[in-house]
């Protein structure tokens, strides 16, 4: 795949405490630094949905910032369309687009047309060309009936989706969105994504990088999923294929008429039985089972629920679910 974007090697660290007197220790003893990011490494390639997926202060909005030219790293180097971003970082900014979710540049007097007028005019549009972007870029975020209302009369969604209509206005070749529909409400949300997801990436053909902590919406959206725990890359790779040794174990629904001591003990006594958990249902009870992936295990499982004339209802294998995979690669994970 061509790749729009490369991170290799990067390290980043913040003084450890601010202030006057800090900085009068730092002449002293030297500024303490609180390291941030270790040695990640990454690439997107041109046209890729790419997810970064983490906790809260996983280092996620510090990478976001370093590709964004906003800060510099303490090493390591990035690029973005074969631009050095630390070299280069006037014509990396060309083709950069950045949708930040506690944005704090827009204008609270002027309206959101004067808000775009004026970072329209920064990037190069004037006259019917700015206007008729902004009108494009407004309707993309269902604002055109609020464009010539005054900025700080936004609520915090409407202020997002703004964002994202000011990201879009010099057509960048890559998107950073950081946590996009974290204040949006949940209809707007669902129209972000399917805009990020279809118009931008699936009809644009742009490259979207996309930071944040819901594991639904990484797994839905993205193609490829970077999870990030600690300042580090812990797995990458598309969502449901991130933990191979989740798919080590096979979870299994079973639904009956209904279950007795009997049933319960054969299906614990199948080869490679982990854990079972009965729940009972207006039409019967399931039984949901995790196994071992061994040769004959699943045989051995079908007929030991089907035994003593048990009414088998449904028999289904269950993929794992994001949050236990999440919770796999970042507790089980140490750096």
């Amino acid at each position: 795949m061509d790749q729009m974007l490369t991170v290799e090697h990067v390290d980043k660290s913040f003084p450890a405490s601010h202030g006057p007197a800090a900085m009068l220790r730092s002449f002293v003893h030297g500024m303490p630094r609180r390291q941030v990011l270790f040695d990640v490494s990454l690439s997107v390639g041109r046209g890729e949905l790419f997810g970064l997926l983490g906790p809260n202060g996983a280092g996620k909005s510090t990478l976001l910032k370093l590709l964004s030219t906003l800060i510099v790293p303490d090493a390591g180097r990035l690029t973005i369309d074969g631009i050095d971003v630390i070299s280069d970082p006037y014509e990396a900014k060309r083709r950069i687009g950045l949708c930040t979710s506690d944005e704090r540049s827009f204008y609270f007097r002027l309206t959101a047309r004067q808000n775009l007028e004026f970072f329209g005019a920064l990037v190069g549009l004037h006259g019917a060309g700015l206007r008729r972007r902004i009108e494009e870029c407004v309707a993309l975020v269902d604002l055109t009936e609020h464009l010539d209302s005054r900025f700080g009369g936004y609520s915090s969604g409407m202020r997002v989706r703004l964002t994202v209509a000011r990201a879009l206005m010099a057509d960048p070749q890559i998107l950073f969105f950081d946590e996009p529909t974290r204040a949006v409400d949940p209809v707007h949300a669902e129209d972000l994504r399917a805009l990020i997801r279809e118009r931008l990436v699936g009809e644009a053909g742009k490259t979207v990088v996309l930071a944040t902590n819901l594991l639904e919406e990484a797994w839905q959206l993205c193609d490829r999923v970077a999870v990030v725990n600690r300042g580090r890359i812990v797995a990458i790779g598309p969502p449901r294929e991130l933990d191979v040794d989740m798919h080590a174990i096979a979870r299994y629904r079973v639904s009956l008429d209904q279950v007795d001591e009997a049933l319960l003990a054969r299906t614990r006594n199948v080869p490679g039985f982990r854990d079972l958990r009965v729940e009972h249902t207006p039409r019967g009870v399931d039984v949901q089972i995790e196994m071992d992936q061994l040769d004959g295990t699943l045989g051995a499982l079908m007929r030991a629920v089907s035994a003593n004339g048990s009414v088998l209802r449904d028999f289904r294998l269950l993929e794992p679910e994001p949050v236990d995979v999440f919770k796999k690669m970042t507790n089980d994970r140490d750096d």
